[in-house]
């Protein structure tokens, strides 16, 4: 398709994702992660209370970072009139390097699946010691991660 999508049916048919759902998988996700690794993050950097602010002081600053990120690429696919990342560069820089953000989305998607992978066989190795199962990080990792 001219804008960078698969194929011409995805674009004709428009999805079954409404906004709300889109939003609410983001959310999910950023939360998700946020949860996960946030408590880990705060003990590691002081055991003090106080620590607490530090941290919201990083996640308001990043959460506004990426909402500012996802506004301009709303704004550059409302102007241009593509429909996804590859789409809107198509029309702003051109289609012989329209690959790029597909293969930067991509390697970003794996690299977030490893980041996932790592705070859990953080929290998997916890919870095993917890119970008195004895673990190392790389065995905690190698399970979550083929298993996923």
């Amino acid at each position: 398709a001219s804008d960078g999508d698969i194929s011409d049916s995805s674009v004709a048919s428009g999805g079954t994702a409404t906004i709300p759902n889109e939003i609410f998988n983001l959310v999910k996700s950023i939360v998700g992660a946020g949860v996960l690794s946030l408590p880990a993050g705060i003990s590691a950097f002081g055991n003090a209370p106080s620590a607490i602010f530090p941290a919201i002081a990083l996640i308001a600053s990043i959460g506004f970072l990426s909402g500012y990120g996802f506004s301009l690429i709303g704004r550059v696919c409302s102007y241009t009139g593509g429909r996804s990342y590859r789409g809107a560069w198509d029309k702003t820089v051109g289609e012989s390097t329209s690959w790029i953000p597909a293969v930067t989305c991509t390697f970003k998607t794996c690299c977030a699946i490893l980041s996932y992978s790592m705070i859990l066989a953080d929290t998997i190795k916890a919870l095993l010691m917890t119970a008195g199962i004895e673990t190392t990080r790389n065995v905690a990792l190698l399970g979550i991660t083929g298993t996923t």
